[in-house]
């Protein structure tokens, strides 16, 4: 397994309801939706159910087999890619041609017309490699994206009982995933904290695909993004703080 270093990065396309991101795994992002996912429809994977659909011939995972799936080394699969899906039987009743474009958004990581298939009305198409180093998602409900930045910041900081963490503001939310269009990181290495205050580094470093170009010259790209500021928690709530805009 490759080192992972302590930072979360995502590069939002919100015109395609798209992210692309680093740092984030799939239990934390089926952990941090704002929806209980309980049905994936496995396009890549070498994960074998106990579920598989006899008329697309892909694996599926419901609900009672969720707790066993997510329990597997999902890293060791190289390729992971699923969406989630409504009723069994319109999985069963696909129609060829929708087949190949589910098909051809797992192998390929984008879709050909839309990531989104009205029959199996999947609110996700989840497109990965190698568990947590490299995510390409679609959300039918762009917003939900807010809720995975969020969700991960509070995540991390959550492993100390002594400190509270205060809940975000919808704006605050609103401004990360904003942000996110010029590839924000959230450097989690360098946190800072005393009493009740939290400052945590973020940059906007630019809008990378090639997660290991990202990751590789990580320095320099911090160095010279255009955008750096502190998430602060302080007074209860949190805000962006020290911002540095460069020209």
């Amino acid at each position: 397994m490759r080192r992972m270093k302590d930072i979360f990065y995502i590069n939002a396309f919100p015109e395609n309801n798209e992210v692309v991101y680093y740092g984030v795994q799939l239990k934390e992002f089926l952990k941090y939706i704002p929806t209980e996912l309980n049905q994936l429809l496995l396009l890549e994977s070498e994960y074998y159910s106990p579920g598989c659909s006899s008329s697309t011939k892909l694996e599926m995972v419901d609900k009672d087999d969720m707790e066993e799936f997510l329990n597997e080394n999902i890293y060791g699969y190289g390729n992971f890619c699923w969406v989630d899906y409504n009723e069994r039987e319109n999985v069963e009743s696909l129609e060829p041609l929708e087949l190949a474009e589910l098909l051809y958004l797992g192998h390929m990581f984008k879709p050909v017309k839309s990531p989104f298939f009205d029959r199996i009305q999947n609110r996700y198409a989840y497109l990965a490699h190698d568990d947590g180093w490299f995510c390409r998602v679609y959300s039918k409900c762009y917003p939900d994206f807010e809720e995975v930045i969020v969700g991960k910041v509070i995540d991390v900081l959550s492993s100390s009982k002594r400190r509270k963490i205060y809940p975000f503001s919808k704006e605050l939310r609103e401004k990360l995933l904003e942000l996110a269009k010029d590839g924000l990181l959230i450097d989690f290495n360098n946190i800072f904290k005393y009493g009740n205050s939290i400052e945590i580094p973020i940059y906007c470093i630019g809008k990378f695909l090639d997660m290991d170009e990202m990751y590789n010259d990580l320095k320099r790209h911090i160095n010279r993004s255009k955008y750096s500021a502190r998430l602060v928690q302080k007074n209860k709530k949190w805000i962006i703080d020290y911002i540095i805009e460069k020209q």
